[in-house]
């Protein structure tokens, strides 16, 4: 199966009622001789597909085919793989659900397979790692992480678990256990434990610069990942002040991978049962990728993958229409010499004003600086606008007085109960650096080092445009792109 070639990877098309488990999930990047490996779960096994650029990727392969309904890897699930003296070492996570409340047998475990070319994998049938119970709960005990830490100078795994004797649905925790050869693990403490959530799934710990990170993803409130940040691996893990997540709430279960000089966030967007915009969200969708960015505070933001933005190459034609409010456009004659394209201006001081911009097509990639008058409450794009009293359409909103994004839809009335995608921000100096990539039913924003990745199923393609409410806003060198 050659799966899908459009930015946002996924092994085959979604489609209303596909179940649980046939959607890509929990990827599980690895960087090795030029090309990035995603280890991904997919029919209940673990399969990979390989990219250069996370733009075009291969055909998927079979890595490990999961057991019986009696064996321990009845599911095989989330893990890592690491290289360590000529083989490539796969700890991954065996689940079983029919092992659950049976006495000497374990839900979950840790599982470990082993290879020399990445390509043919052999199961370890004499490693089993259960739940350790001198430290930890007896259930949550999967998504093994293992990577050489130089603070230690010894290999890491980190596992999801329990405190042992925790609160209810507030005893996540992480463990890390260490080993001189990634083949014998020894336990080394509880690096991380505050009480606040049921597991942290799919961890990942790494240093920029002299700080270090630890990303996790939790369930308990929406589809999300999150990050703390220490000055050593032993912690205290602060929390940031602002915001601790690196997209909005259907993006999941993120593992970072260097190539030695930059860190890229791959995780996967989930999309909503049955394919449609009141659906809830479910396990599972496409790849979704961003670059890490360590900002001067040493938070941490993302921005696109600069391969994806190049391989937008053919200019699509603005076609400029101002439909409410008042619109003017500075051609570039009348803009100073460093300025190589226009400048569209809107004014709508007594509420909503927009102007179209020009068509999308599928996929494509829009980019301008926007910039506001002081007092101005809102800006941003219409996106799949339609109908001649725009009946239809999507709404990135810059909410400048809130200080966050948000990305909301034409049906979103009568009291609908379904949480709006957002975001915070600090808006500085009174502009903001916009890009849009819409591609299906997925629209990612980045807003300066902030993302906002979403779906809408009901409207794709038509127009797009800018807009403002109560005040002024300019539209500086947009440019809208195909591949």
């Amino acid at each position: 199966m050659k799966g899908c070639d459009f930015i946002f990877y996924t092994p085959e098309d979604q489609y209303p009622g596909m179940p649980h488990g046939e959607m890509c999930g929990d990827i599980m990047p690895f960087y090795w001789e030029g090309r990035y490996i995603l280890f991904f779960l997919y029919k209940y096994c673990i399969y990979a597909v390989e990219t250069e650029d996370f733009v075009h990727y291969g055909n998927l392969r079979l890595v490990l085919q999961n057991g019986s309904p009696d064996e321990q890897d009845w599911h095989a699930a989330t893990g890592s793989v690491f290289h360590h003296d000529g083989t490539f070492y796969f700890y991954y996570t065996g689940f079983c659900e029919g092992n659950r409340g049976v006495p000497g047998k374990y839900e979950q475990a840790v599982l470990r397979a082993v290879s020399t070319d990445l390509i043919h994998w052999t199961k370890d049938r004499d490693y089993f790692f259960p739940p350790d119970t001198r430290f930890y709960g007896d259930r949550h005990w999967r998504d093994p992480h293992v990577f050489w830490n130089p603070q230690l100078e010894r290999f890491c795994m980190l596992i999801t678990a329990t405190e042992k004797d925790g609160a209810v649905l507030r005893d996540g925790c992480t463990a890390v256990y260490v080993s001189d050869d990634v083949k014998h693990w020894e336990h080394y403490q509880t690096i991380y434990s505050p009480r606040t959530f049921p597991t942290h799934e799919c961890h990942d710990a790494f240093q920029m610069g002299d700080r270090w990170y630890l990303t996790f993803s939790n369930y308990s409130r929406w589809w999300e990942t999150r990050y703390r940040s220490a000055m050593s691996f032993n912690g205290p893990w602060e929390m940031p002040d602002q915001d601790d997540m690196f997209d909005g709430r259907e993006f999941y279960a993120a593992k970072t991978v260097t190539d030695g000089k930059k860190r890229y966030l791959v995780g996967w967007l989930s999309i909503r049962k049955d394919c449609r915009d009141d659906g809830r969200f479910v396990w599972g969708g496409n790849a979704c990728v961003h670059e890490l960015v360590q900002r001067e505070d040493q938070t941490l933001g993302v921005r696109m993958v600069e391969a994806v933005r190049r391989s937008f190459r053919r200019k699509l034609p603005l076609q400029i229409h101002g439909y409410e409010g008042i619109w003017n456009l500075e051609e570039r004659s009348q803009m100073s010499a460093d300025t190589d394209s226009e400048q569209l201006t809107g004014i709508s001081e007594d509420g909503f004003g927009w102007a179209s911009l020009g068509e999308l097509e599928d996929p494509c990639l829009f980019e301008a600086t926007l910039r506001w008058k002081p007092g101005t409450k809102a800006v941003g794009l219409m996106i799949h606008a339609s109908g001649e009293k725009l009946e239809r359409w999507c709404q990135l909103r810059l909410e400048l007085t809130h200080q966050k994004i948000v990305m909301d839809y034409y049906n979103r009335i009568d009291g609908d109960q379904s949480y709006i995608d957002e975001r915070p921000v600090r808006f500085r100096d009174g502009e903001a650096r916009v890009q849009l990539l819409v591609s299906g039913t997925i629209m990612q924003v980045y807003v300066d080092d902030v993302a906002l990745t979403t779906r809408c199923y009901s409207v794709q393609s038509d127009l797009m445009g800018v807009f403002t409410e109560y005040g002024t806003v300019s539209c500086i060198q947009p440019r809208l792109m195909a591949r």
